[in-house]
């Protein structure tokens, strides 16, 4: 099945069979709030539901493209995201609100749970997903993304031009 949701990323678990059941969503990224990323596609969503007793399992593969400036040469490159993720979510059959471990992996609903929204795990996994660093893999010292060594890039980086408030300082080296 294919989904197209803008306001709503939520899974009904009410209805679902006790099986496995494939959803397949495209959020874009105004879908999910985000705002500092540049992406080149949407952001696809492939969830495996399973349903049994008292727990849902969602498995989601994340997959989508993104644009970033390279921390080493300063171009604008292409990132992917491609990354597994699992949720789960269990029935709270004691029907408390607190005094009980809780789990970072695992999720306590309600009995009484219809829906599951999973908003908010996908946009925290799509942020997780992109790399603090900016910068393609180094290959024997050459950038895989635009090819040139670490010398190249830092003299060409040296050969731009230098605001003349610093020609006094750099005389004085």
């Amino acid at each position: 099945m294919f989904f197209n949701i803008r306001l709503e990323m939520k899974i009904n678990i009410h209805n679902l069979r006790e099986t496995e059941n494939d959803l397949e969503f495209n959020f874009s990224k105004e879908d999910l709030d985000i705002e500092n990323i540049n992406f080149n596609s949407g952001i696809i969503v492939n969830t495996k539901v399973i349903k049994t007793g008292s727990q849902v399992d969602i498995k989601v593969k994340l997959q989508g493209k993104y644009e970033y400036e390279c921390d080493r040469c300063l171009e604008m490159m292409e990132g992917k995201i491609d990354n597994d993720f699992e949720l789960i979510y269990k029935l709270d059959l004691r029907n408390s609100e607190s005094d009980f471990d809780t789990d970072d992996d695992i999720k306590f609903i309600p009995p009484n749970t219809q829906t599951i929204n999973i908003k908010e795990d996908i946009r925290d996994f799509v942020l997780i997903s992109i790399p603090m660093k900016n910068a393609p893999d180094e290959i024997d010292g050459i950038c895989s993304g635009c090819n040139k060594s670490n010398e190249e890039i830092l003299i060409s980086n040296k050969e731009k031009e230098i605001n003349p408030v610093w020609d006094k300082l750099l005389k004085n080296k």
